[in-house]
């Protein structure tokens, strides 16, 4: 009843045909959980065979194997020849760690699973889920301390694939057999439609993605090659996309949940020949598909939900159908194709010098289908992979291209100079110059104003200077599992910007709300320039205009390439008094020591910096602890250097130069610089 009453106060503003809409999807999940369990019974060879249009079970299995998706596991031996030793090297080793059930994901650390295999369990908290109907789980207690993302996790399946990529490599019989086995394992502990790995459609749909891509690596072993577990298989490739189709993630606004459903909806069509019942999800899968990429990719490339991480999500479930379309010869419009390359170019923008880029917006580690060994912050494999859909690469700098895209015939990679670039509709800002990167967000509330994966983190920003990270995002941590610090993480407070009374730039609709944010900031660009010399944003938003005495703050982030200074000033309209705070949260490396009044000393081991205030004797500077999450789950310990103030509006500067250009004088440079540089009307330092 608690349940249903929370429903109720959700949707109760929704417009009548959203009410409709989900009142509909409810009705056909719950049909399809009475349903799709008979099938599971019931399904066989020749009744699957005649429900995908083919004349036998042996006919079915020669179309699923032909029918690959996956333009590079229709070339193992070129893949074989192209992939570097190192990359090697790294997925066997990879592959050995899962083939031990030596486990690590969403900030776990190392766990040792053991067999058979416990789906049901958080191992993180020691906590198992239910297997009562999956319509029946709780999936957002708040109250219970257990995370339903790590048995989520472990079923999609993907710590599996470097077993997958080691039997492309080496046609080794072990890594194959392994991967069956835990197939089957997992197949008889999950009947369909109970337990928390049959909840959610986009979960099925990542695994239906992973078990279609392992069956196409080890379709020619002979541990796949055993008729009963072809049979079963097949029948899970059909209960995956039957719950899909009927548990497609709708809302008045859509995002990466129903974009995965399609994705997966489409892989599995495709592979099982897009005749019968799949014709059906090919085609709705690929109609919806290009419905939502415009609405959910800005015209500029950028993914409406104001997340990198989510953006490369995007982009790799938006790109999978396309791949596996071309790859059996189906049609893909020109327009979408474009705005897959315009997520490439952000993609290429928001990269820093390190190849890695800032953690914007939540984070929780989600990926369509990770084949590669970098890093799980460096997107350039994204970058190369867009920019070269029609035209693969014949040695791609990255082997995850190769993965996703096959051996082509091109011998010149393309490569763009890296410049300072604007992402109008996103509100997103980049000034680079050689070694320097700053990124900066005056944008919406993401998904579409209602919050989603954005954060409050308008005029908030990331900068590394001479090619070292120094102000970062504090990331997301976690979700469900501990609902405090979720709001934590997506507050003001964490962001690089000023707040208010302590107030957030857009409220939380309720604190249980986990991805829901007020629309309240409407940010201002009041200007963008870029030179050979030097980059200036000025941006603005309303979020406290709701104040009984308005403040309106504007800030301007000014980079000079010439010396490798970062400028920033805050302004504020208003009125009466208030209290200012703003933080500048440094990277996990980072020191910081008090220097002289005003002026603090920021290093590594290799280089040091300045930070300066242009008021001192107005503003109190601290040095304080924060907190960083890299990844999903993981947290660490920083430093932020926050500046205060309570009483009428005044504003400040703040200047962060390399020390071998540190001025004698550091405050009153500062002052000279904003007077003569920075023009800001009724600043006076």
């Amino acid at each position: 009843m608690a349940r249903f009453i929370d429903l109720v106060r959700v949707g109760w503003k929704k417009p009548p045909h959203v009410i409709a809409k989900w009142l509909l999807r409810k009705l056909k999940a719950r049909r399809a959980a009475k349903v799709l369990p008979g099938w599971q019974r019931w399904l066989g060879a020749s009744s699957m065979a005649a429900a995908l249009d083919h004349e036998s079970f042996d006919a079915l299995v020669a179309t699923l194997k032909k029918a690959n998706p996956f333009p590079a596991l229709t070339q193992p031996a070129q893949i074989r020849n192209a992939i570097s030793d190192a990359a090697q090297t790294e997925i066997f080793a990879r592959a050995e760690k899962a083939m031990r059930l030596d486990i690590e994901m969403l900030g776990s650390g190392p766990v040792q699973l053991s067999r058979p295999i416990d789906w049901t369990l958080d191992f993180k908290s020691n906590i198992n889920w239910s297997m009562q109907p999956s319509l029946r789980l709780p999936v957002n207690n708040l109250k219970r301390p257990s995370d339903i993302k790590v048995p989520w996790e472990l079923s999609r399946l993907q710590w599996l694939l470097p077993v997958g990529q080691a039997y492309v490599l080496n046609e080794d019989e072990q890594y194959a057999t392994f991967a069956k086995e835990i197939i089957q394992e997992w197949m008889i502990a999950n009947p369909v439609c109970r337990g928390p790995n049959w909840v959610c459609a986009m979960d099925v749909a990542l695994r239906g993605i992973s078990l279609v891509w392992l069956f196409q690596a080890c379709k020619n072993s002979d541990a796949w090659a055993q008729p009963e577990f072809l049979e079963s298989l097949i029948k899970q490739f059909i209960l995956h996309a039957k719950f899909i189709d009927t548990n497609l993630e709708y809302a008045d606004v859509n995002g990466n949940h129903l974009t995965a459903d399609l994705a997966g909806l489409t892989v599995l069509g495709i592979t099982m020949g897009g005749a019968g019942i799949s014709e059906r999800w090919v085609k709705r899968s690929w109609g919806l598909l290009k419905d939502e990429l415009p609405k959910q990719v800005l015209s500029d490339g950028v993914c409406f939900e104001a997340s990198l991480p989510y953006h490369r999500l995007v982009a790799e479930l938006f790109l999978l159908p396309v791949l596996a379309r071309q790859n059996v010869g189906l049609n893909v419009d020109d327009a979408y194709l474009k705005r897959l390359k315009l997520m490439g170019i952000f993609t290429a923008a928001a990269t820093r010098p390190d190849g890695t880029v800032p953690v914007w917006g939540d984070a929780d580690d989600g990926r369509a289908l990770p084949l590669g060994t970098q890093l799980i912050n460096d997107h350039q494999y994204l970058v190369e992979t867009l920019k070269t859909i029609n035209s693969p690469l014949k040695a791609p700098c990255y082997d995850e291209t190769l993965w996703w895209l096959g051996v082509g015939n091109n011998t010149e990679a393309i490569a763009d100079e890296p410049i300072s670039s604007s992402f109008d509709d996103a509100g997103v800002f980049v000034m680079r110059d050689g070694s320097n990167h700053i990124f900066a967000d005056v944008g919406p509330v993401g998904m579409d104003g209602r919050g989603g994966h954005g954060h409050n983190d308008c005029l908030s920003f990331c900068a590394t200077l001479e090619g070292v990270p120094l102000i970062i995002d504090p990331g997301a941590y976690v979700y469900t599992a501990d609902w405090q610090a979720r709001n934590h993480f997506r507050g003001t407070a964490a962001h690089n910007t000023p707040q208010i009374d302590g107030e957030e730039i857009n409220r939380f609709v309720r604190p249980e709300y986990l991805w829901v944010l007020r629309n309240d900031a409407v940010p201002e660009v009041r200007q963008w320039s870029t030179s050979e010399d030097t980059d200036l944003l000025v941006g603005a938003h309303s979020g406290y205009q709701r104040l009984q005495s308005p403040v309106t703050p504007i800030r301007t982030i000014m980079l000079d390439k010439t010396t490798n200074c970062l400028f920033i000033t805050d302004v504020f309209e208003g009125t009466a008094e208030h209290t200012v705070r703003i933080p500048y949260t440094f990277a996990p490396d980072i020191e910081i020591d008090p220097f002289s009044s005003g002026v603090w000393r920021i290093s590594n081991q290799t280089t040091s910096f300045l930070a300066i205030s242009s008021a001192p004797d107005t503003w109190s500077g601290t040095i304080e602890s924060a907190s960083f999450s890299p990844s999903y789950g993981v947290v660490e310990d920083v430093t932020s250097l926050v500046f205060e103030r309570t009483g009428i509006l005044s504003p400040i500067a703040f200047s962060i130069i390399p020390e071998k250009h540190a001025p004698k004088d550091p405050t009153n440079w500062l002052a000279t610089i904003v007077a003569d540089r920075l023009p800001i009307p009724g600043f006076n330092t």
